[in-house]
């Protein structure tokens, strides 16, 4: 065999096993986004978080505080100049049942961008399922150290006498394999209360990310409260869900009262 043919045969040869092993690969990866959109055993309970003008509290569910927390700045606006539909968003924390509000607790929040992107790790990730798959580990949701000192969407406050605080952010974008929700803390006299997740009314994600940039470029999200795997191990308690009021066309307002058990 000469040179020049040795030569082709051996880039038609690697040309064959490269289209073989994308084709493995394509075939895996459509695998996997079927294994991680199957739809939980069971559906948690959910229910409109009670604003904080109403007479009711209710408890949250505790969960995972996921792989992406990271100690937060304090301060109020969170942005940190990221693009998406402005949230103003605000808590008031109280004691559950008796729905009295807790001044001084510590209420910290971090979330993802509108492009599934968490601060403090590789841009990107949110929409690579190999990666969120093996970074979450199936709802098991093991901590990841960093990859950078960028702290956008991370921020933590003080509950006045009325037990309010408020943020500025953005409306979360939808990530591989989570529903868009919004995490947080509540800290009280140095020992965590509850760590859970705020989420979002499926008609009001599907209208931004089918309309407004940047969300729009994702589309719908593919996952719900039925079949994201983080939800799946929550046991007790409600997640709770916000109800954002348009206040101009690119701002929403949305409030939470959070029960919180102090014995």
């Amino acid at each position: 065999m000469g040179k020049t043919t040795r030569r082709k045969f051996i880039i038609g040869t690697l040309s064959i096993l490269g289209v073989i092993g994308l084709s493995a690969w394509l075939g895996k990866r459509k695998i996997l986004t079927w294994i991680v959109r199957q739809d939980n055993d069971s559906e948690p309970k959910m229910t409109l978080t009670p604003n904080i003008d109403d007479d009711i509290c209710v408890l949250s569910s505790p969960i995972s505080e996921g792989p992406y927390y990271l100690k937060s700045p304090l301060r109020t606006d969170i942005r940190d100049s990221r693009k998406g539909k402005t949230l103003h968003l605000k808590f008031q924390i109280v004691d559950y049942p008796s729905c009295n509000p807790i001044e001084n607790a510590v209420v910290e929040i971090w979330q993802c961008d509108a492009d599934g992107n968490y601060s403090g790790y590789i841009e990107g990730i949110g929409h690579n399922i190999w990666e969120s798959a093996k970074q979450m580990e199936f709802g098991k949701k093991q901590h990841v150290e960093p990859s950078n000192e960028s702290t956008y969407l991370r921020g933590y406050q003080k509950t006045d006498v009325n037990g309010n605080v408020e943020f500025t952010t953005i409306v979360p974008g939808w990530y591989d394999p989570r529903v868009p929700h919004i995490h947080y803390k509540v800290i009280l006299n140095d020992k965590e209360h509850l760590t859970s997740e705020l989420y979002f009314e499926e008609e009001f994600c599907n209208e931004l990310f089918t309309s407004v940039e940047p969300y729009n470029q994702y589309g719908e999200s593919p996952y719900d409260f039925r079949n994201d795997k983080s939800l799946a191990n929550v046991k007790e308690g409600t997640g709770l869900i916000l109800n954002p009021e348009k206040k101009s066309d690119n701002t929403v307002l949305a409030t939470a009262k959070i029960g919180i058990k102090l014995s």
